[in-house]
């Protein structure tokens, strides 16, 4: 299995950094925690004469961000937790943090959505929604054919929370 990146951070040596001399190393998480203790070891962290750092750059395809003070121990882990995910639930989480959901939030609530496959706006949803629930089974085919899907799925857009996904899905936030 090949190791996913769900967060990288570049870590700065903050005693250097006032010295005037950018030391810092690029750190993909999530990794073993020895790793991360090498990296502070080569930037200078030597709980003596260099004792703090900080985040000045982050990069994730999830959606995930890194504060200047953030413990990097933290965010290794939950990149760890992230890693054990499916790329469809690396999606549907991708897809709440971009709509504002915290990870905290994110990580309790991806389990409780409904996700509508190979959607693309409100109208594909409901097409979804009836075929999936039955909704016009037993209507005749030549009145079925007035049913108004677009003002269908305007109308679920209303009553629900739906988030689409980068990957041509759509899940709805229960």
């Amino acid at each position: 299995m090949t190791k996913t990146t769900i967060l990288s951070i570049f870590i700065t040596n903050l005693g250097k950094y006032n010295e005037g001399e950018l030391i810092g190393e690029w750190v993909d998480l999530p990794c073993d925690e020895s790793e991360l203790d090498e990296v502070l070891e080569r930037i200078g962290i030597d709980g003596e004469q260099y004792e703090e750092f900080f985040i000045t750059d982050f990069e994730s395809d999830y959606g995930l961000t890194a504060g200047e003070y953030d413990n990097i121990h933290d965010l290794n882990e939950q990149a760890q937790q992230l890693d054990n995910l499916d790329e469809w639930e690396l999606d549907i989480i991708s897809a709440l943090l971009d709509n504002g959901y915290s990870l905290n939030d994110t990580l309790d609530k991806y389990e409780d959505v409904i996700v509508y496959s190979d959607c693309h706006d409100m109208t594909d949803v409901a097409y979804v929604y009836i075929e999936e629930t039955g909704m016009l089974d037993g209507v005749p085919d030549n009145i079925r054919n007035y049913f108004d899907y677009e003002a269908f799925g305007r109308d679920m857009s209303y009553d629900g929370e739906f988030i689409f996904t980068n990957n041509g899905n759509c899940i709805q936030v229960i």
